[in-house]
């Protein structure tokens, strides 16, 4: 048993614990056994004090009589079956049987006897004096010989008590000593577990911690002195053997991080190159000199000679140069765009193909869809290319073709916005003040052919007010138009426009102009938005000119299917008139036809109350084309 112990640390831990475990529960048992051999002293010392006390409340009554009350016989005798329960309550009499003092036992018992022997026939006789007459001096000597035996009698009660405190206090003072023992045994236990602690763990510890600080810091030679059977010492004895096999790998692993080291770098120039090229092309716009920029970079990071981007031209399939660097390669010179705008990727263009004695680098420049060119990298005389070089390569070649690509989509889509731009100023020109133009030429033959007929003043007076009233519409109509080319929808979207467009209304004239908007925003199209704010101002622009209202209000709410928008005009003005569709008025007609382009309707109706109502339905973000949907008609 001691040569396991002295070979073996754990056991030796073991041991100990098991030692302090075993006190430990020693002194836990002792003092449950303990308390559970004092469970119920209190209550049993607090009864019996309380037998002093109902002693008293007897004597009390006994000794007021009839002052009290009428009846002090029945008070007595409660209080005498209260003693009498008292004194036999299981509480008490369980304690004192469990005792070991006999000289308690024996209290108890004279206690008990003193009562039914003594005490509780002297107090019937008490009792009995009181309700029956009788003289001064005879319930004189009761009273004295009765205090005598109750005084003496609580004198018994009171050694009754003490003894039972002594009881308890004696199992206290044996559970006291218990555990001072058991405190005892484990301090010794303790001092000696440590002193094992300090000799054969905490020095071997603090010399391999030591020798282990050292090896961090790169000092295999290290090695510890403490070499025993135990753990440690075969923990120590590894030690030595791992530090010895970490000298012989230390100088392997240099030589990989020289290695590896080389690879980041040459990943972190890839990296960086990659970042530089995305900044550049981010600028706008991009230039040549942009190119020339990244060309810079790519020479910077794999060396070489010259460096070309060649990007295709969008009508033919030849190449421009943009940004050479240094020279070009011989394949520019002769103009021979074939060896190197083709499908085949990236690829090496050998003497046999040029002629000389070259290798050149073709790398695509190209995204998902199109190849906008190549670039051409001439590598240093037997210095070829890395395989991390060439995919770096392509990588900047797939940037610079998203970038082209991108910057030639940017410009088709202005190219067909300025078109739809023109598209639209004709469709306006020709649908308003065309139609207005050949109406009033109309007017003018009629006035020429009424004056070469010597026609009388009412005719050509006639024909004159037509003639002022349609230019009156078609100024009108001019500087719509104007407002309208002008009109743009900015940032703010289609309420802040709609506040700027009654505001701009309501300072016009006299009439009241409010806008009630419960659709929140994002709801429309651009399309939408612009096609919505056109028809409402030219609502307003009717109920200005022609309604004479005072008041007039514009609503954007939800339809009866929660997924169609009403946007309504209404005024108290005159109402429409039945000639609003005179044929140079084409304010109406061109809002029908932008709420068909919505694919929606609007519906312009007199009210009941006086006044028009301009309702248009429609519902947004639809199947339908944001792209105007206008049928153009021959002027007439």
């Amino acid at each position: 048993m001691l040569g396991y112990l002295r070979h073996s640390l754990l056991l030796r831990a073991g041991l100990a614990m098991g030692v302090v475990t075993v006190l430990a529960v020693a002194s836990m048992a002792s003092a449950v056994y303990i308390a559970r051999s004092t469970h119920g002293e209190a209550a049993a010392v607090n009864l019996a004090g309380s037998l002093r006390m109902q002693c008293y409340r007897i004597t009390a009554i006994l000794e007021a009589g009839h002052r009290i009350g009428p009846d002090p016989a029945s008070q007595v005798t409660q209080l005498t079956t209260e003693f009498q329960q008292r004194l036999e309550r299981s509480s008490l009499t369980k304690v004192i049987i469990n005792s070991n003092r006999k000289s308690l036992q024996q209290a108890y018992a004279q206690i008990k006897h003193q009562w039914r022997s003594s005490v509780l026939p002297m107090v019937q006789n008490y009792v009995d004096q009181i309700s029956a007459p009788s003289t001064s001096d005879s319930l004189d000597e009761t009273r004295r010989v009765f205090r005598t035996l109750i005084a003496n009698y609580v004198a018994d009660i009171d050694h009754m008590v003490h003894l039972l405190e002594e009881d308890a206090e004696s199992r206290i003072h044996m559970l006291g000593l218990i555990q001072g023992i058991n405190l005892m045994l484990t301090l010794t236990v303790a001092i000696i577990t440590l002193y094992f602690l300090h000799t054969d763990v905490i020095n071997p510890l603090h010399d391999m911690l030591s020798s282990a600080e050292r090896a961090g810091q790169g000092d295999f030679s290290v090695r510890v002195g403490h070499l025993g059977d135990d753990e440690l010492g075969r923990l120590s004895q590894a030690f030595n053997t791992m530090t010895a096999d970490l000298s012989k790998i230390y100088s392997e692993l240099e030589n990989r991080v020289a290695a590896k080291t080389e690879e980041l770098s040459q990943s972190n120039r890839s990296l960086e190159l990659l970042y530089h090229t995305s900044q550049h092309l981010t600028e706008a716009p991009v230039a040549e000199i942009t190119y020339r920029k990244i060309l810079n970079e790519i020479q910077r990071v794999v060396g070489g000679g010259g460096i070309t981007l060649c990007l295709k031209d969008e009508e033919s399939n030849c190449a421009y140069h943009t940004a050479p660097n240094e020279s070009l390669p011989l394949m520019c010179e002769t103009e021979e765009c074939s060896l190197c705008l083709s499908d085949e990727g990236t690829r090496q263009l050998e003497s046999t193909e040029l002629g000389k004695g070259v290798t050149i680098l073709s790398v695509p420049v190209c995204d998902q869809e199109h190849d906008y060119g190549v670039l051409l990298i001439e590598p240093q005389l037997n210095h070829p290319l890395e395989l991390w070089q060439v995919q770096m390569l392509e990588t900047v070649g797939k940037h610079i073709g998203i970038s082209v690509g991108v910057a030639r989509r940017v410009i088709q889509r202005r190219r067909l916005a300025l078109l739809d731009e023109r598209s639209v100023i004709a469709r306006e020109l020709h649908d308003s003040l065309a139609q207005s133009l050949s109406y009033l030429k109309i007017q003018v033959t009629r006035l020429t052919i009424l004056r070469e007929r010597g026609a009388n003043d009412q005719p050509v007076d006639e024909v004159l007010t037509e003639l002022k009233e349609g230019l009156s519409a078609a100024y009108r109509q001019l500087r719509e138009l104007l407002t309208t080319f002008r009109l743009q929808i900015d940032g703010c979207g289609l309420a802040s426009m709609l506040s700027e467009t009654v505001a701009d209304f309501n300072a016009r004239g006299e009439v009241e102009i409010t806008l009630d908007n419960q659709i929140r925003g994002g709801v429309f199209s651009v399309n939408e938005e612009i096609h919505v704010l056109q028809i409402v101002r030219e609502a307003l622009s009717n109920i200005i000119h022609h309604s004479g209202a005072t008041r007039a209000r514009v609503r954007l709410s939800e339809g009866p299917s929660n997924q169609d928008i009403l946007v309504t005009v209404e005024d108290n003005g005159i109402g429409i008139p039945t000639e609003a569709e005179r044929t140079h008025h084409y304010g109406l007609a061109i809002m029908r036809e932008r709420a068909t382009s919505l694919n929606g309707d609007v519906k312009i109706e007199r009210q009941a109350d006086g006044g028009t109502r301009v309702c248009l339905n429609f519902i947004p973000n639809g199947n339908q084309s944001n792209k105007p949907q206008y049928q153009e008609n021959p002027a007439s």
